[in-house]
C-alpha cells in the first residue's frame, strides 16, 4: 500500500488515478487503465475518493481527448520524444500503443516520481520511459530538461492538469521557455477559464492541505510567447461549462484541449 498522501499535490494526483481506475470498471468505459488501481492512497483515501467522484468525467474526458491528439501529433512527428511535465500517475506509456514515440519523458515532483518508480517496478512499457523528479515550475530545470531530450530529434511537450495550478504569468514563463526550445515542435495542454478554476477551488477544498487554482480569461499567456493554435477540442463535463457570455469575444475560453505549434515548427 502506497504511503499516506500528506501534500495537496500528490492527493490530486492520486484523485486523477483513482478517477481512471474507477473508469475502467464501467461495464463500457472510454479508457482503459488497468495500473491506475495500483496508485491507492493511504490516510487520505476518503477524501481522495469524493474527489475522485466529482471530477471523474472531467478527468476522464480530459485523457480520452488527450490520448487521441497524443496520437495525431505523432503521426505528424514520428519518432518524436514526449516530455511530459507534471506526469503524477499517468500510466500512458503503459496503456496505449506508443512505439512511434522515441521516448517519454516524465517529469514531477522528486516523492512522485521515486513512488510511482517503485509501483511500476518491473511493468513493461510500449516505448522507452524515462522519469525526472523536478520542479515543473523552474524554468531552468525545464529547460535543462527539454534540451538534453532535443538532442536526439524532435520534441513534443504535454502538460495535463497542470496549467490550473499556475497563475498566467507562470502560464506565460512557461509558454516562453518552450518556445525558446529549438527541438520543441508541438505542444498539447488542457486549458481551464477561470469561472470553472473557482468551481474547481470549491471541489479541491476536500482534500487536506492549502490549493489554490488558476483559470485562463483568454489565451494570450500561451500565444503571446510565438505559440499558434492548431487545435481545439472541448471538454465533455458533467458541471456547467463557463463559456463566452452573450456578446461576448468568440476567443473567450470553454474548457478542452489546444494543440499548439512553434512558428516554423508544422508539417
Amino acid at each position: 500500500m502506497n504511503p499516506a498522501v500528506d501534500r495537496t499535490v500528490q492527493a490530486t494526483a492520486y484523485a486523477a488515478a483513482a478517477c481512471r481506475a474507477a473508469e475502467s470498471r464501467r461495464p463500457r468505459p472510454r479508457l482503459s487503465d488497468p495500473l491506475a488501481e495500483l496508485f491507492t492512497p493511504g490516510g487520505a483515501a476518503a477524501q481522495v475518493a469524493r474527489l475522485a467522484d466529482a471530477g471523474l468525467d472531467e478527468v476522464v474526458g480530459r485523457t480520452v481527448l488527450i490520448d487521441r491528439m497524443l496520437v495525431e501529433a505523432l503521426d505528424r512527428w514520428p519518432g518524436a520524444a514526449v516530455v511530459n511535465l507534471g506526469a503524477g500517475f499517468c500510466t500512458r506509456p503503459y496503456r496505449m500503443r506508443l512505439s512511434g514515440c522515441r521516448e517519454l519523458v516524465e517529469a514531477d515532483d522528486p516523492a512522485v516520481v521515486e513512488l510511482k518508480d517503485r509501483t511500476l517496478h518491473g511493468r513493461q512499457s510500449n516505448c522507452p520511459v524515462r522519469r525526472v523528479g523536478l520542479d515543473v515550475r523552474d524554468d531552468t530545470a525545464v529547460t535543462a530538461l527539454v534540451d538534453e531530450t532535443g538532442r536526439s530529434g524532435e520534441v513534443i511537450v504535454l502538460t495535463e492538469g497542470l496549467l490550473v495550478y499556475l497563475p498566467a504569468a507562470a502560464v506565460t514563463a512557461l509558454a516562453t521557455t518552450l518556445a525558446d526550445r529549438p527541438a520543441v515542435v508541438h505542444w498539447l495542454a488542457d486549458i481551464v477559464s477561470e469561472g470553472s478554476a473557482q468551481q474547481m477551488q470549491t471541489l479541491a477544498q476536500r482534500v487536506p492541505g492549502a490549493l489554490t487554482l488558476f483559470g485562463l480569461e483568454t489565451l494570450a499567456p500561451l500565444e503571446g510567447p510565438g505559440w499558434q493554435v492548431v487545435g481545439y477540442r472541448a471538454l465533455p463535463a458533467s458541471r456547467p461549462r463557463y463559456g463566452p457570455a452573450p456578446g461576448a469575444s468568440s476567443r473567450a475560453l470553454v474548457d478542452g484541449v489546444v494543440a499548439l505549434d512553434r512558428p516554423g515548427s508544422g508539417v
